[in-house]
């Protein structure tokens, strides 16, 4: 189910100023891929006494997030790595500003039990639903790999994450390669299951990041505004993290879902916030040349200059105290 609806137009409109911003305040589109991060921010207090106001649109995906900042209408969105690769690749005006990490294993391959498909070699001549360029794309070729297959030993259904579903639990294919919350949401209501050996641990980084247009960076008050909203979100996840109960009852009303659903969804994932420093750069190169050589990502990209770490210090200040980082 598409949450724009609910989401875009939001305005937060919070009456205390900190000194450190403009008498008139200013405004930050935030773009997010299931209301998540929102909700978390929301539920912590994160967003009480914001010294800026912040607008809302919530995505099913991050590839219409990136479609949406590299168009304009977005000064801030969080979305997962490898979509980020494309529009950086394609030129647009986007950096990393921060980032975080879901449970590798949070991204799987499912099926139907009834799909013949016991172990990754039985994906042979199988037609399997990913989302193209993204992490269902690129955990069935790492899968594969896993196998001893290659890509034209299986159909890839580029489809987006609820065209997947229903292609899988109405048999259209055998396998879809979703992330939470689609495998909570479909393991329990469609009876999937989890392939063998079909997550994303040793495949995937996990990571996603929180991007900005460079014409955002360029005003002093929206950098002001960005660093903010990275520290609190990166205490809203520490909360989410320490509540998780109330977290998952929180994104049920939010997002309409089962709050059964929202508590295997906050298990799966184990969000946790990263210390945004130059060590995740080989870890994108690597996922750009991988996508390279599969040639989903047309030409060679180096990514050196995708990151902008000069707004994440108070942010790192909280990663890296909840990761026991006292240095």
């Amino acid at each position: 189910m598409r949450l724009a609806a609910l989401f875009t137009g939001v305005a937060l409109a919070l009456s205390t100023l900190n000194p450190l911003f403009a008498a008139d305040k200013v405004t930050l589109r935030l773009g997010d891929v299931k209301g998540d991060r929102f909700a978390a921010l929301k539920a912590s207090g994160e967003l009480n006494n914001l010294p800026y106001d912040l607008k809302l649109t919530a995505f099913d995906s991050g590839a219409p997030v990136q479609e949406a900042l590299n168009a304009g209408a977005l000064d801030v969105g969080f979305t997962g790595d490898l979509p980020f690769l494309f529009v950086y690749a394609a030129g647009a005006p986007v950096k990393a500003v921060g980032a975080w990490q879901n449970n590798p294993d949070s991204i799987a391959l499912l099926t139907r039990p009834n799909a013949g498909i016991h172990r990754l070699q039985d994906l042979k001549g199988k037609q399997i639903a990913v989302n193209k360029g993204g992490w269902g794309h690129y955990l069935l070729l790492g899968l594969l790999e896993r196998a001893g297959l290659k890509p034209d030993d299986v159909t890839m259904r580029f489809l987006n994450p609820v065209d997947g579903r229903a292609a899988l639990t109405s048999g259209a294919v055998s396998a879809w390669a979703p992330w939470e919350p689609y495998i909570a949401t479909s393991t329990a209501v469609d009876g999937t299951v989890r392939v063998p050996d079909g997550g994303g641990k040793g495949i995937m980084s996990g990571y996603s990041y929180a991007l900005a247009r460079d014409e955002a960076l360029s005003d002093a008050d929206k950098r002001k505004a960005i660093a903010d909203l990275l520290a609190r979100l990166a205490k809203a996840q520490i909360w989410a993290q320490q509540h998780p109960q109330e977290f998952a009852s929180v994104l049920g009303k939010t997002l309409n879902m089962p709050t059964n659903i929202t508590r295997s969804w906050i298990a799966d994932a184990r969000i946790r916030p990263l210390v945004f420093d130059a060590q995740l750069i080989p870890t994108l190169q690597k996922s750009a040349d991988f996508f390279h050589r599969y040639q989903v990502l047309p030409k060679a990209v180096d990514v050196s200059k995708a990151f902008d770490f000069s707004l994440s210090a108070q942010a790192n200040q909280i990663a890296q105290h909840a990761l026991g980082d006292k240095s």
